[in-house]
């Protein structure tokens, strides 16, 4: 965008959030906005040397909240500076509701703009009337290559089914759904391969809600073999747009999972280099995979902190798709022609040509006619409209993490969940918590017993004795996400898992086991299988909440039945 508005005649200027030196690149001046200065003081003295006319930020509207600080709102009324925000919207609250203080900021900037067709008939049922503009793809660089062998070739992916997921490695993205859609569309294929376009260390996969080793779950899904990542790609150096661009051409679908997208650049750059996108019939991805690509069918909503509907793609669609794809290579290669027409349309030279006829049309007129005055702003100095629009629909005790963390069952008892708190009924349980805590570094394992050496990778603080009569075994056992029990050793353990919705792992021996919990229920004591179910309840948040609610109706349905039936 930068070097091409400037082409048509405009004067640009970018602030760049990791750049610490002034540089001339192409056509354009980039300044440093990577400081110890607060963002609203190093705003302010750009705004007051550089005296835009626009001030276009794009970005999730909670990122530029601080924007709306009432000196930077007083003095760009003042320069009558016009505030451009450029802005996706990845969900909603349900029936195309979004927060309101999303809202009232969407209503303070003078001229908002959407990057999809699905943000805008959103913002509109909200109330504001945003300008258009989609994000755009160099279909010079990202396009269908004449042989499709040869660009395989290049990347010594010769006779392969290439599946690629460009997606960051972050929660949104959902990769553990990812790597389970490919590992059971692969388990029996030998010509298939995952091509991973991201940072396995990514400091995003170490936070409060998301910590995944993506690598350790390569391994213990076995796909070791049929799994590969971008040589030298970091979160931090990225890759050129050629060497990116080659990698699409070698690809034939493309599968991103995340459960909502605000735009999904990836999905369109797959489409422009003729490569089947395939992503959630959900938020901006339909506009983007409609006639030519695979919408996946949601299997369920589940909602994150601030209420926000987050869409679980339906795994064994998604397989099927991918197997009618691979078997069926005319309807590969109708859809891939019919992707790369697509997404013409999309052509940068488009989207800018967009963007020049919007600012030169609206940038005069959107100009503020009256000053807002500080005392009048929608917020006084300190606060911001970005922690209002996490808070607005905040569900207490409800995360959206993974590893998964369920609403609290028994609030009285425990109002939240601990993330990860995992309950080891025996030292059996060991190598299950094990395999589990290197695909999830920082579980966090309780019993009412001492286990003895042998957790690799616990800390002592992180193991907790927790005597079985006291009180505090309930307190324990409401906080925890998920219980093992591979040694059959507690006969009442199932029913209290089924009462405090923790997903219990166990064996056949009992009775209630095998009937509060089947889809967890193990013939013996195998630690493979017995990890495998502890994976699938730590990363399907909808399916845990699926097989908790059927084990605690079962409780229900039993003490609801006469005596003697």
């Amino acid at each position: 965008m930068c070097p091409g508005l400037a082409w048509k005649g405009h004067e640009v200027g970018t602030l760049g959030c990791e750049t610490r030196r002034l540089r001339r690149h192409q056509n354009y001046t980039i300044y440093p906005f990577a400081s110890d200065a607060s963002r609203v003081e190093l705003l302010l003295s750009y705004l007051d040397q550089l005296r835009p006319d626009v001030l276009v930020t794009a970005a999730d509207p909670w990122r530029v909240s601080y924007i709306a600080d009432p000196e930077i709102t007083s003095f760009m009324s003042e320069r009558k500076v016009v505030w451009a925000l450029y802005y996706p919207i990845d969900s909603d609250l349900g029936r195309g509701a979004l927060p309101p203080s999303l809202v009232q900021m969407l209503k303070l900037v003078d001229l908002p703009i959407v990057m999809s067709q699905y943000g805008h008939h959103l913002s509109q049922l909200n109330g504001v009337t945003p300008a258009y503009i989609p994000p755009g793809v160099d279909t010079r660089v990202f396009s269908r290559p004449d042989r499709k062998a040869d660009a395989k070739s290049a990347l010594g992916y010769e006779g392969r089914f290439v599946v690629l997921s460009d997606a960051r490695n972050q929660i949104r993205k959902l990769w553990p759904r990812t790597l389970e859609i490919f590992r059971r569309f692969a388990a029996d294929k030998d010509d298939v391969l995952l091509h991973v376009h991201c940072d396995p260390y990514d400091p995003a996969a170490s936070s409060d809600d998301y910590y995944y080793d993506l690598l350790s779950d390569i391994a213990f899904l076995g796909l070791d073999k049929k799994v590969r990542f971008t040589r030298g790609m970091s979160i931090t150096r990225g890759t050129s747009l050629t060497q990116l661009a080659a990698l699409y051409q070698a690809a034939d679908v493309h599968l991103l999972a995340s459960y909502g997208e605000g735009f999904g650049l990836p999905t369109l750059q797959a489409a422009a280099a003729g490569v089947v996108p395939m992503a959630a019939a959900y938020a901006a991805n339909r506009e983007l995979v409609k006639g030519h690509g695979e919408a996946l069918r949601v299997k369920g909503f589940v909602r994150n902190e601030s209420n926000m509907l987050c869409a679980l793609i339906d795994i064994d669609e998604a397989v099927g798709r991918l197997d009618r794809l691979y078997n069926d290579r005319r309807l590969l290669d109708k859809k891939s022609k019919a992707s790369s027409r697509f997404a013409q349309s999309y052509d940068w030279q488009h989207v800018l040509t967009k963007w020049h006829e919007l600012l030169t049309r609206e940038v005069a007129r959107r100009r503020p006619t009256q000053v807002r005055h500080r005392s009048n702003s929608v917020k006084p100095r300190g606060t911001s409209l970005g922690v209002d629009v996490v808070r607005d629909g905040l569900r207490p005790g409800s995360l959206f993490t993974i590893p998964v963390t369920l609403a609290p069952a028994k609030r009285k008892l425990s109002p939240v969940r601990v993330t990860g708190r995992v309950y080891l009924a025996t030292a059996a349980d060991k190598d299950v918590f094990r395999r589990l805590s290197r695909i999830f570094p920082g579980l966090s394992a309780w019993s009412t017993i001492t286990l003895g050496p042998g957790v690799d990778g616990l800390k002592r603080s992180q193991l907790k004795v927790v005597q079985a009569s006291a009180p505090e075994f309930y307190t324990f056992l409401a906080a925890s996400t998920l219980a093992i029990d591979l040694a059959a050793a507690d006969p009442g353990l199932p029913k209290q898992a089924a009462e405090f919705g923790v997903p219990l792992v166990g064996l056949t021996h009992y009775s209630e086991q095998r009937r509060l919990w089947p889809d967890l229920t193990l013939k013996s004591p195998d630690v493979r299988k017995a990890a495998e179910k502890g994976r699938w309840m730590l990363t399907d948040q909808h399916d845990a909440m699926v097989v908790c609610a059927a084990a605690k109706k079962r409780v229900r349905s039993t003490a609801r039945k006469p005596p003697g039936n």
